[in-house]
């Protein structure tokens, strides 16, 4: 019989990660993603300097495919802002483009990428998975569990009252001009919303409300730009005569944020990127994560570790990070803490920059080097 390959379910940044890492390694590799085509997902689109460095290894070239750079970020509050120096060089780039670049640079070292499929139950057996996807299954010798923020039901992960969207702005020039070279992030009553400008001078809304708030104000654009806008004569201004290049904002329920899976899936099966953690959105982290696991999951299976090995690894690297994450999401979670969040990092920005520096993955450079250390995988 021809060797079965790994399966990735899954074709984001976590699930075509896995598949490169694999396919350019020499071995078998299929991801299984159920859009059909390239399509928008609820995602700041926030590149960190580790995520850059994560994908420049992937063999993909940020500049040709027309990402933004920034340097600063900066802290809205009703209409006082402070801002802050970055402790890297940060990029923008819409999953739309990324997550089709990395998909097809997949394909060019040699992966199966099939669309259209959307897995229904996964089971494991014999030391083979086979993933099922209405009536047709796929068989592989081990399979990636990456399908974000959306579980598969028979792996359910806790929900949150914590409810994300997305969309994708075109700015007037002035606004345009007073976003360069940052990305903001404004605190309002119940949640956050951030900004940043991706490729073509696109610019990137996306934001997160408890539930709550969500039923209070509606959850059309119109209602919810509206709320931002009183919230923050700051917002008001960055959307006054902005045209949404699409109808509606795309919108996940549930999240789990703080999240880590403890739980052994199985043996062959390695939960990556959402499925594994989830870390607060404010951190601009999620995507290096992604990335990191993926590629991590890849070389462990490329030197024979199981889940277990794996998973907990992972785990232990990411705890540190996620600890700083929690204690600083009270800072933008709790209204009463806005104020005090504003003016700290108005009178300290160099403390600003330390947490940014914080909540950031760490210790990443094994996984660059594994093609050469296949032995070692965290």
């Amino acid at each position: 019989m021809r060797e079965l390959p790994f399966i990735a379910i899954g074709g984001g940044l976590a699930g075509s990660a896995f598949t490169l890492e694999l396919a350019r390694n020499g071995a078998r590799a299929t991801v299984l993603e159920s859009s059909r085509g390239p399509h928008h997902k609820v995602c700041g689109e926030f590149l960190s300097a580790e995520a850059q460095t994560l994908l420049a290894y992937l063999g993909l070239d940020l500049g040709a495919l027309g990402a933004s750079s920034m340097g600063t970020f900066r802290l809205v509050n009703g209409s006082r802002q402070a801002e802050a120096s970055l402790p890297f060089r940060a990029a923008g780039l819409s999953r739309y483009r990324l997550d089709q670049a990395l998909l097809q640079r997949a394909e060019e070292v040699g992966a199966d990428v099939v669309r259209g499929v959307t897995v229904s139950t996964v089971e494991a057996r014999d030391g083979r998975v086979v993933a099922k996807t209405g009536t047709r299954g796929f068989e592989g010798r081990g399979a990636l569990l990456a399908t974000g923020k959306h579980n598969l039901r028979q792996f359910p992960r806790g929900q949150s009252d914590m409810v994300g969207f997305k969309l994708q702005l075109r700015l007037s020039e002035s606004a345009l001009r007073a976003l360069e070279n940052i990305v903001q992030l404004a605190m309002f009553d119940g949640g956050y919303v951030g900004a940043c400008i991706v490729e073509d001078g696109i610019v990137t809304v996306c934001w997160v409300m408890h539930q709550a708030v969500l039923q209070r104000i509606g959850t059309g654009w119109p209602e919810q730009a509206a709320h931002f806008a009183k919230s923050s004569e700051i917002i008001g201004d960055l959307l006054q005569n902005a045209r949404p290049e699409w109808d509606k904002p795309v919108a996940v329920a549930g999240i789990p944020y703080g999240y880590l899976r403890r739980g052994i899936v199985a043996s062959n099966i390695l939960p990556v990127g959402d499925q594994l953690a989830v870390i607060p959105s404010f951190t601009g982290d999620g995507m290096a994560i992604a990335l990191y696991s993926g590629i991590a999951a890849a070389q462990a299976v490329l030197a024979g570790h199981d889940s277990a090995l794996f998973q907990s690894r992972m785990i232990e690297r990411l705890r540190p990070q996620f600890h700083w994450a929690a204690a600083t999401n009270l800072l933008f979670d709790k209204r009463r803490l806005h104020g005090f969040s504003l003016r700290l990092a108005a009178a300290l920005p160099g403390l600003v920059t330390r947490i940014a520096q914080s909540t950031r993955l760490r210790g990443f450079d094994d996984v660059v080097a594994g093609a050469k250390r296949k032995d070692r995988v965290v």
